[in-house]
């Protein structure tokens, strides 16, 4: 004989569909373990730049290499130099700004992106996971704007604070222009 379901049926299937949900959104939203699996994690849909052809033997050829910048919406009131580094000369070609992470309430995002420079209108703008921020904060950076820009190997090669004078603009276009000079085998 064939029973129909019960509330308690009904309601043991309600929760277990609840908890598979709650599980999924869980796993979804983990935190990353690294600042380059954060990256990947908002990046995926970014193609990475190929890669140069080869070189001859014994020199050098520029990569594009993946960065991102931590910010705030006190940040966009005038102390964003690195952000114009970043898009000037020959820098705009050797580094790719993969992603903006902001640190602050979620209405926040629209204010920092009509403050942000154009260019960056088609870099994803993501609230900084709490991991995100706790990792900048381990490697020093616990003031805002702080820039993270990985190696070829999608590795974290530098970090470092907004610039703040014109001596140490040209001393992080350098150092930038200097991380994606790569030997060549």
């Amino acid at each position: 004989m064939h029973r129909a379901p019960t509330l308690l049926h009904w309601v043991i299937a309600g929760v277990v569909v609840s908890l598979a949900g709650v599980g999924y959104d869980v796993a979804r939203a983990m935190p990353q373990r690294t600042l380059p699996d954060a990256m990947r994690h908002v990046t995926r849909h970014i193609t990475r730049p190929s890669a140069p052809a080869r070189a001859s033997a014994g020199t050098r050829a520029a990569t594009a290499v993946q960065a991102a910048v931590l910010l705030q919406l006190n940040d966009c009131s005038g102390n964003l130099r690195m952000l114009h580094v970043l898009h000037r000369g020959s820098t705009r070609r050797h580094i790719q700004l993969a992603v903006i992470w902001y640190v602050g309430p979620d209405a926040d995002s629209t204010h920092i992106r009509a403050a942000l420079p154009s260019w960056t209108g088609t870099i994803p703008l993501r609230a900084a996971p709490p991991a995100v921020v706790q990792q900048f904060a381990s490697l020093g950076h616990t003031t805002t704007p702080a820039l993270l820009v990985l190696d070829q190997d999608g590795r974290v090669r530098f970090t470092t604070q907004s610039p703040r004078s014109s001596r140490e603009v040209a001393g992080l276009r350098r150092i930038i222009e200097g991380l994606t000079w790569i030997e060549e085998l």
